[in-house]
């Protein structure tokens, strides 16, 4: 009846056992779902940019690319994901009655079925390496960031289990019985296992091939209750990520009367969420970017993922894994086909997150860059920020201060708007206003609207990178405006600190500015400002085309509006060197990594050297998330840590494009050179380019007043 597995006994019985385990799958995530279905939030479309959801899923789930940030473990996780997947075929031709090689043996006269078996044949050797080496990272090298369990053990034992017993099964098949087509591995080991005799390497077949498909069928019940479950969901997930800008948090509707404000509960929760909870590889790559849990903070994002995960499957208790009839339900006043409404109502804070971790998070991006499987941990973090400060008014006290000077005063200072203005003072140049521009009917001579950003204003350090970069755009001739008193804090600092109220009441107030003039091109020094205008103020119908001062300076470079002092007039002094520390709303957020470093080169006598942490794998200097206006009483101090690497690279300057990197990392350098780590200055790119400013073509040279 089965002529491909005549040899094999009983072969009829592995219907029931294998079908028989998919069943057991799909009612156990049948189970799942149904706490997916309870969620409240919705989830992103299906059918929504359906190309780009479709290559995201090539290059993610497919080729894996972010797996191979890490090149071993990603090499590795290739070998064992596609080894496995491809050895399915084997698989699924015994569990179909050989109907899979039967299709696939028509063209060709069966070249192709044994081209099949020369490819199994390979991969069941590289997975069996690559899960050789699995064991040995896990229990040798034992990296901090992974998670060692004995369910991980398992399912690493039950892979190399499936793919074992069909490598050595196929060898004492073609020792019992000839050598099979293509399977040139198992024919090599079949040589010296004819020594045993004929009966030996039969039943040792026999054995071994339902050894196969019992360890297959427990893979398939085992798998929805263990972490590997993202062999299933990884798919999904990656497709249905999240495409609008990262640095956009969703939007919330503090119209609406019965919605919940922020994430309290576990049915707070988007079902996207929920998957995120049972896509996670606990990998631990996020747990190894995130600099809060590097120095020391309770905050773990892979634990706050896994707990979501372990709140959703304690909601499962209850729901029968084979529900009773309507019938039935009806009768006896059953419900075992919903979670319980307490399960439901379990608090995320101190049940997937501690309440303290949720103010650690500097909402720096670098776990959501991390993760392979394209988790994102920050807006939910957010989201937990925004119920505790919206409905319970429940955060640090040293927040108060900044909710109220935004409220009021229009900045985290609760510095006057009459003092906004106050860096321009001194300049040999004229910074006007848009008003001024605008009661004299000049609004259209101005190129670009400079937006200062309250730390620009008020902050004096930073003042002296605002004339900076305003004594670039003198030198190049732009035709640029500020608002002055008429600018406030774009709401950035309130918003990840979980205050939507007074980012939407912030933000109401600019786009209004900013549409009564016109105004669509704008060019910032603060990254934050850059991302809140950029990318958030949609939200609110506020659509304009924002542009770092780091890409802007580049481009007045490459165009030839601004020139620099050449190599010869430095002379053959020792040249300066610089490091680069990257914003992570710059690099991270909004892709800006090269524009930056194509300053620092522009200028002469200087040598740019890398921190190991560079780029879209910057560490955090610790200000973003509000975290500029809270101490940190937990482990060491985030700038500290940033400092020691920056001070590593023996540069004698630290370059930042960002007001809060500036003044974290300045006082991070204040604090080592109090320790005698030598002399190491803070400076913004913008500083660097204006003193290095060849005289304009009248012979005019343009200073930068300090």
């Amino acid at each position: 009846m089965f002529p491909a597995f005549a040899e094999v006994p009983a072969y009829p019985l592995v219907f029931p056992l294998f079908w028989g385990a998919v069943v057991v799958f799909g009612l156990v995530m049948a189970r799942h779902l149904r706490i997916f279905a309870a969620a409240r939030a919705e989830g992103p479309s299906p059918f929504s940019q359906v190309p780009r959801r479709t290559a995201g899923l090539v290059r993610y789930a497919l080729v894996q690319t972010k797996m191979f940030k890490d090149r071993r473990a990603g090499l590795m996780h290739f070998g064992i994901f596609w080894g496995f997947v491809l050895l399915t075929i084997g698989t699924a031709n015994i569990v179909t009655g050989g109907l899979v090689e039967a299709i696939i043996s028509v063209p060709f006269d069966g070249l192709l079925w044994t081209a099949v078996s020369v490819m199994q044949n390979v991969l069941a050797v590289i997975v069996l390496v690559a899960i050789a080496y699995a064991f040995f990272r896990r229990l040798v090298i034992k990296p901090a960031r992974l998670t060692l369990s004995a369910s991980g053990l398992l399912i690493l034992a039950m892979i190399g289990g499936v793919v074992g017993t069909e490598l050595l099964a196929q060898a004492f098949q073609a020792a019992s019985y000839g050598d099979i087509p293509g399977a040139f591995i198992a024919n090599a080991l079949a040589v010296p296992l004819r020594s045993l005799g004929t009966q030996a390497t039969e039943t040792a077949f026999a054995v071994l091939w339902w050894a196969h498909i019992a360890i297959v069928a427990a893979f398939l019940v085992y798998l929805p209750y263990s972490k590997h479950l993202h062999i299933a969901t990884a798919p999904f997930n990656i497709y249905f990520r999240k495409l609008t800008p990262r640095g956009e948090l969703p939007a919330m509707d503090l119209e609406d009367e019965t919605a919940t404000f922020g994430l309290r509960t576990l049915q707070d929760l988007g079902w996207k969420d929920l998957l995120d909870g049972f896509t996670c590889t606990e990998c631990g790559r996020c747990q190894a970017a995130c600099p809060a849990n590097a120095t020391g903070k309770p905050l773990n994002p892979k634990a706050f993922i896994m707990g979501i995960r372990e709140m959703a499957v304690d909601a499962e208790h209850g729901i029968d894994l084979i529900p009773n009839s309507p019938i039935v339900r009806d009768a006896y006043g059953l419900e075992d086909t919903q979670p319980a409404a307490t399960a439901l109502a379990a608090p995320l804070v101190d049940g997937a997150i501690p309440y303290d971790a949720v103010w650690d998070c500097v909402t720096c991006g670098a776990c959501v860059e991390a993760c392979p499987v394209l988790i994102e941990h920050v807006d939910k973090i957010v989201g937990v920020r925004r119920n505790l400060v919206l409905e319970d008014s429940r955060f640090p006290a040293e927040l108060t201060a900044a909710f109220t000077n935004m409220e009021r005063a229009g900045n985290p200072w609760g510095q006057p708007k009459s003092a906004r203005t106050d860096w321009t003072k001194g300049l040999p140049f004229v910074v006007p206003t848009v008003a001024e521009l605008a009661a004299q009917g000049r609004l259209d001579e101005i190129e670009v609207l400079y937006w200062v950003g309250c730390a620009a204003a008020f902050d004096e350090r930073n003042r002296r990178v605002a004339r900076s970069f305003a004594t670039c755009l003198d030198a190049a001739g732009i035709r640029f405006a500020i608002l002055g008193q008429e600018e406030s804090c774009t709401g950035d600092p309130a918003r990840r600190m979980g205050n939507d109220y007074v980012w939407q009441m912030l933000a109401a107030e600019n786009v209004a500015t900013l549409d009564r003039y016109k105004l669509k091109s704008i060019v910032t020094a603060c990254p934050h400002c850059f991302n809140t205008i950029g990318n958030e103020y949609g939200q609110l119908d506020g659509h304009y085309e924002v542009v770092h001062h780091s890409v802007y300076l580049q481009r007045l470079l490459a165009e030839g509006r601004l020139r620099t002092i050449d190599a010869d007039a430095v002379g053959d002094t020792a040249p300066r060197t610089v490091t680069f520390h990257d914003s992570c709303y710059m690099a991270r957020y909004n892709d800006v990594v090269a524009q930056p470093r194509a300053v620092l080169e522009s200028v002469a006598g200087l040598e740019l050297v890398e921190m190991e942490r560079s780029g879209k794998n910057s560490f955090c200097c610790g200000a973003g998330g509000g975290r500029m206006w809270m101490e940190e009483t937990r482990g060491t101090r985030i700038n500290a840590e940033r400092t020691r690497q920056a001070l590593e690279t023996g540069a004698g300057t630290v370059a930042t494009n960002c007001p809060f990197c500036m003044t974290m990392m300045r006082d991070g350098l204040d604090s080592a050179m109090a320790d005698g780590a030598g002399t190491v200055s803070a400076v913004d790119i913008a500083e660097l380019l204006a003193d290095s400013l060849a005289p304009t073509p009248s012979g005019r040279q343009l200073p930068v007043i300090q």
